[in-house]
């Protein structure tokens, strides 16, 4: 049964959706909604406005089905038993609004380009901002992979801050995670995650909430569940781990003792969902840590502040030893990031941010820290890194580093 998406409720419920079993090689998603009607509910001044108009009652069950379903084509698939490695790639793509850039670097660099599965956080379909472009279908094609897309959002406005001014109108208007794969999925199912910060109600106006994908992938070692991740960074750390609670829940109500999860955790250490809880985090952080040690504490989250988030990957046996490097950033807080200022600005004051300034001097304004995390249980990691700002023709193609990381097949040796 499809989730109300406007139902108050369920922002702060922990849902459960039904298993779907992949018996045929391509599910299709599209809505039918108009550009006219997406625009007209965009302009509503508050959710109960929205509640209140006809033509959203009309078509309500048509996003509640959108937003709770799936897209994929898995023709490309083939079960490979023999193959005595396995090579995965997480990323959080930025919408794909660079998708020139990503799809050659995905198509012509190793190891980048010859992975088996790729874990893909902020995926578009049909939004302005990433050219209307169907982005998991068309990375898909291009590495001749399959693919299973899961949509977290209806997306009413034109994108984030930083994104009013590309001047296309939005198609299908769907944002969520996809799964590119070379083996053949089995099963599906989608996670709905908390929401603790309305997204009705910020600059990227949308409907739903972010959704974990779960999928049953036949490896070479045999079925394992891979789960593509993104926490919340509008949210303190308690809430991204009762977010992590319920995703791992869902993998043991899905059933397979081999896990391969990742994904773009936000583990960022602090609470970005309001000024004020920024600001409060920020004194406390310098008060009882000082500023180097509060720098340092970026690349060690799971030792400080969001231990609670992988206190509970390891109560369900999932470590992320091995999995991931850890001396590496996996994305920066970088001064000479144009976007990233008119962000920091939206939250700081002018004479704070130039404060920042000045004490970031010594890391020459950019600061490394791991939100993007690869994690497992019962499988043989062999070697793990990150890939630093790939570029395209010189244009960095994300604003997170991609992750790659290799498994062994014992039973092939």
């Amino acid at each position: 049964m499809p989730l109300p998406v406007l139902d108050p409720r369920l922002r702060w419920a922990e849902v459960v959706e039904p298993i779907v079993n992949v018996t045929r090689p391509r599910r299709s998603l599209e809505h039918g909604l108009s550009a006219d009607l997406l625009s007209r509910w965009s302009r509503a001044r508050s959710r109960r406005a929205l509640c209140r108009d006809r033509s959203f009652r009309e078509h309500q069950d048509v996003v509640d089905r959108t937003l709770s379903g799936f897209a994929w084509d898995l023709r490309a698939t083939a079960p490979n038993p023999s193959a005595d490695r396995v090579e995965a790639v997480l990323w959080n793509i930025e919408r794909g609004k660079r998708f020139d850039a990503l799809r050659r670097v995905l198509g012509s660099r190793a190891p980048l380009g010859e992975a088996d599965l790729y874990l893909l956080c902020e995926a578009d379909w049909g939004m302005g901002r990433s050219g209307n472009r169907h982005v998991p279908r068309l990375l898909a094609e291009a590495l001749g992979l399959g693919y299973v897309f899961a949509p977290s959002h209806l997306v009413l406005s034109p994108g984030d801050s930083a994104e009013q001014g590309h001047g296309q109108a939005n198609a299908e208007s769907l944002h969520g995670v996809t799964l590119l794969t070379r083996y053949p999925v089995r099963r599906v199912c989608g996670v709905p995650l908390p929401e603790y910060v309305d997204k009705f109600h910020v600059t990227e106006r949308r409907l739903g909430w972010k959704r974990a994908l779960l999928c049953e992938v036949e490896l070479p070692e045999g079925p394992t569940t891979v789960a593509v991740v993104h926490l919340d960074p509008f949210a303190p750390p308690r809430h991204r781990a009762r977010q992590m609670r319920i995703v791992v829940r869902a993998i043991e109500r899905f059933g397979n003792e081999r896990v391969l999860l990742g994904g773009d955790l936000n583990t960022n250490t602090y609470d970005l969902g309001s000024a004020p809880g920024l600001a409060i985090n920020v004194v406390r952080k310098l008060a009882f840590l000082g500023f180097d040690r509060t720098i340092e504490a970026y690349m060690i989250p799971e030792r400080t502040f969001e231990r609670r988030t992988f206190r509970a990957l390891h109560d369900a046996g999932l470590e992320t030893e091995g999995y991931t490097n850890p001396d590496k950033g996996t994305v920066y807080y970088d001064l000479h990031d144009p976007e990233l200022v008119d962000k920091s600005l939206e939250y700081l004051p002018r004479p704070v941010f130039e404060w920042l300034h000045r004490r970031l001097e010594p890391w020459n304004g950019r600061v490394p820290l791991r939100i993007d995390w690869f994690a497992g249980r019962g499988l043989s990691p062999a070697a793990a890194d990150v890939i630093d700002r790939p570029t395209a023709d010189g244009q960095h193609v994300a604003d997170h580093n991609p992750l790659w990381l290799r498994l062994e097949n014992p039973a092939a040796r």
